[in-house]
Protein backbone atom coordinates (compact mmCIF):
# COMPACT_ATOMS: atom_id res chain seq x y z
CA UNK A 1 0.00 0.00 0.00
CA UNK A 2 1.29 3.46 -0.95
CA UNK A 3 2.21 6.09 1.12
CA UNK A 4 0.39 9.51 1.62
CA UNK A 5 3.07 12.23 3.92
CA UNK A 6 0.94 14.89 4.95
CA UNK A 7 2.73 17.88 5.47
CA UNK A 8 1.76 20.28 8.18
CA UNK A 9 2.97 23.09 9.42
CA UNK A 10 2.83 26.82 9.59
CA UNK A 11 3.96 29.27 7.15
CA UNK A 12 8.25 29.30 7.25
CA UNK A 13 8.54 26.53 9.35
CA UNK A 14 10.50 24.84 6.30
CA UNK A 15 7.99 22.44 5.10
CA UNK A 16 8.93 22.20 1.49
CA UNK A 17 12.46 21.54 2.37
CA UNK A 18 11.31 18.36 4.86
CA UNK A 19 9.09 17.40 2.10
CA UNK A 20 11.54 17.15 -0.78
CA UNK A 21 14.05 15.69 1.59
CA UNK A 22 11.02 13.07 1.87
CA UNK A 23 10.18 12.69 -1.04
CA UNK A 24 13.99 11.94 -1.95
CA UNK A 25 14.36 9.36 0.91
CA UNK A 26 11.18 7.67 -0.05
CA UNK A 27 11.67 8.25 -3.67
CA UNK A 28 7.85 9.89 -3.32
CA UNK A 29 6.44 12.45 -6.04
CA UNK A 30 6.48 15.02 -4.77
CA UNK A 31 3.20 17.73 -4.68
CA UNK A 32 3.03 21.33 -3.58
CA UNK A 33 0.25 23.03 -3.38
CA UNK A 34 1.25 26.37 -3.46
CA UNK A 35 3.67 25.50 -6.60
CA UNK A 36 1.11 24.45 -8.32
CA UNK A 37 -1.28 27.19 -7.76
CA UNK A 38 1.08 29.82 -9.38
CA UNK A 39 1.73 27.15 -12.52
CA UNK A 40 -2.39 27.11 -12.84
CA UNK A 41 -3.15 30.81 -11.95
CA UNK A 42 -1.61 34.31 -13.29
CA UNK A 43 0.12 36.19 -10.18
CA UNK A 44 -2.52 38.43 -10.43
CA UNK A 45 -5.48 36.28 -9.57
CA UNK A 46 -3.95 34.15 -7.01
CA UNK A 47 -2.88 37.54 -4.63
CA UNK A 48 -6.05 38.20 -5.22
CA UNK A 49 -8.30 35.25 -4.87
CA UNK A 50 -5.33 33.26 -2.70
CA UNK A 51 -8.48 30.67 -0.92
CA UNK A 52 -10.29 29.99 -4.40
CA UNK A 53 -6.67 29.18 -6.33
CA UNK A 54 -5.65 27.02 -3.36
CA UNK A 55 -8.90 25.17 -3.60
CA UNK A 56 -8.85 24.56 -7.40
CA UNK A 57 -4.87 23.63 -7.07
CA UNK A 58 -5.40 21.21 -3.90
CA UNK A 59 -8.67 18.90 -6.20
CA UNK A 60 -6.08 18.97 -9.04
CA UNK A 61 -3.62 17.70 -7.26
CA UNK A 62 -5.58 15.08 -4.82
CA UNK A 63 -6.89 13.49 -8.86
CA UNK A 64 -3.03 13.09 -9.28
CA UNK A 65 -2.98 11.16 -5.90
CA UNK A 66 -5.66 9.08 -7.00
CA UNK A 67 -3.21 7.96 -10.20
CA UNK A 68 -0.31 7.35 -7.49
CA UNK A 69 -2.38 5.43 -5.24
CA UNK A 70 -3.32 2.95 -7.99
CA UNK A 71 -0.13 2.72 -9.24
CA UNK A 72 1.35 2.12 -5.42
CA UNK A 73 3.53 5.31 -5.25
CA UNK A 74 3.81 7.22 -2.58
CA UNK A 75 3.12 10.77 -2.36
CA UNK A 76 4.60 13.80 -0.09
CA UNK A 77 1.48 16.12 -0.46
CA UNK A 78 3.16 19.97 0.64
CA UNK A 79 -0.13 21.46 2.15
CA UNK A 80 0.19 22.64 5.57
CA UNK A 81 -2.68 21.15 6.79
CA UNK A 82 -3.70 23.45 9.55
CA UNK A 83 -6.29 22.13 11.38
CA UNK A 84 -7.05 18.78 12.72
CA UNK A 85 -9.97 18.92 10.73
CA UNK A 86 -8.31 18.71 7.61
CA UNK A 87 -5.24 16.63 8.51
CA UNK A 88 -8.58 14.21 9.98
CA UNK A 89 -10.09 14.71 6.03
CA UNK A 90 -6.82 14.34 4.35
CA UNK A 91 -5.96 10.97 6.56
CA UNK A 92 -9.26 9.48 5.91
CA UNK A 93 -9.15 10.75 1.82
CA UNK A 94 -6.33 8.78 1.77
CA UNK A 95 -7.28 5.91 3.28
CA UNK A 96 -10.27 5.87 0.66
CA UNK A 97 -8.45 5.83 -1.95
CA UNK A 98 -6.03 2.84 -0.51
CA UNK A 99 -3.13 4.99 0.85
CA UNK A 100 -1.44 4.93 4.32
CA UNK A 101 -1.01 8.55 5.56
CA UNK A 102 1.37 9.61 7.82
CA UNK A 103 1.49 12.91 8.94
CA UNK A 104 4.42 14.78 9.68
CA UNK A 105 4.49 18.39 11.69
CA UNK A 106 6.74 20.60 10.39
CA UNK A 107 8.19 22.84 13.45
CA UNK A 108 9.67 26.10 14.06
CA UNK A 109 9.31 28.89 17.07
CA UNK A 110 7.35 32.43 16.06
CA UNK A 111 10.62 34.21 15.86
CA UNK A 112 12.11 32.35 12.69
CA UNK A 113 9.23 32.13 11.36
CA UNK A 114 9.24 35.64 11.41
CA UNK A 115 12.45 35.64 9.77
CA UNK A 116 11.62 33.36 7.00
CA UNK A 117 8.21 34.99 6.07
CA UNK A 118 10.00 38.21 6.12
CA UNK A 119 12.72 37.10 3.36
CA UNK A 120 9.46 36.00 0.90
CA UNK A 121 8.69 38.40 -1.84
CA UNK A 122 5.11 39.34 -3.06
CA UNK A 123 1.80 40.71 -1.90
CA UNK A 124 0.74 37.67 -0.37
CA UNK A 125 3.95 37.59 1.88
CA UNK A 126 4.02 41.52 3.00
CA UNK A 127 0.19 40.22 3.82
CA UNK A 128 1.41 37.25 6.19
CA UNK A 129 3.85 39.12 8.34
CA UNK A 130 2.42 42.23 9.06
CA UNK A 131 -1.08 39.64 10.30
CA UNK A 132 1.29 37.07 11.43
CA UNK A 133 -0.55 36.76 15.40
CA UNK A 134 -3.81 37.09 13.84
CA UNK A 135 -3.42 33.94 11.08
CA UNK A 136 -1.33 32.11 13.27
CA UNK A 137 -4.40 31.97 15.43
CA UNK A 138 -6.03 30.06 12.59
CA UNK A 139 -3.53 26.96 13.28
CA UNK A 140 -4.42 24.41 15.18
CA UNK A 141 -0.79 22.26 16.71
CA UNK A 142 -1.31 18.91 16.27
CA UNK A 143 -2.77 17.37 19.64
CA UNK A 144 -1.05 14.32 21.83
CA UNK A 145 -4.10 12.26 20.66
CA UNK A 146 -2.94 12.67 16.85
CA UNK A 147 -0.81 10.14 15.04
CA UNK A 148 2.06 12.08 13.90
CA UNK A 149 5.82 12.47 13.22
CA UNK A 150 7.32 15.97 14.43
CA UNK A 151 10.33 17.58 12.86
CA UNK A 152 11.81 20.46 14.20
CA UNK A 153 13.39 22.19 11.76
CA UNK A 154 15.36 25.53 13.59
Amino acid sequence: MAKLFLICGFLGAGKTTVSKQLAKQYNAEYMNVDSHVTQLFARDEYEHNWEKCFSIAEDDLWQKIKLCAQSDTDVVFDVGFWTRKSRDMASARARQIGMTPIVYYVYAPDEILKKRIAQRSGRIAENNIKNFDTIKQMFENPQVDEDFVQVDNF
